[in-house]
């Protein structure tokens, strides 16, 4: 059981993060849009706003879905290896954004 738990905190561990790093992509693209006042900045602002939203419903729920409701823990712990590699995959694909963005 600790074990499957562990996924569940390096999940989370993750998919905070993945929020640091769109707050750092926010950041970046708004001083982007300072300069530029293009449409093009705006929408990846509104882009990156979508990827904040994804990423801190996925902890709410996480820890809300497995500490309300009993009946679901067993799936979230199922799931938990399963989010990983999907939070660590998207780890990786936001911080070559923020390294290509940075440049």
């Amino acid at each position: 059981m600790a074990f499957d738990i562990f996924w569940m905190n390096v999940a989370a561990v993750f998919a905070i993060v993945n929020v640091a790093l769109v707050f750092l992509l926010l950041g970046l693209y708004y001083q982007s849009w300072r300069r530029l006042r293009s449409t093009f900045t705006i929408s990846l602002m509104i882009f990156a706003v979508f990827f904040l939203v994804q990423n801190l419903v996925i902890i709410v729920f996480w820890y809300a879905l497995y500490g309300l409701v009993p009946a679901a823990e067993d799936i979230v712990l199922a799931a938990a290896p399963y989010l990983v590699v999907i939070n660590l995959l998207q780890s990786v694909g936001l911080g070559n954004l923020v390294r290509v963005t940075w440049s």
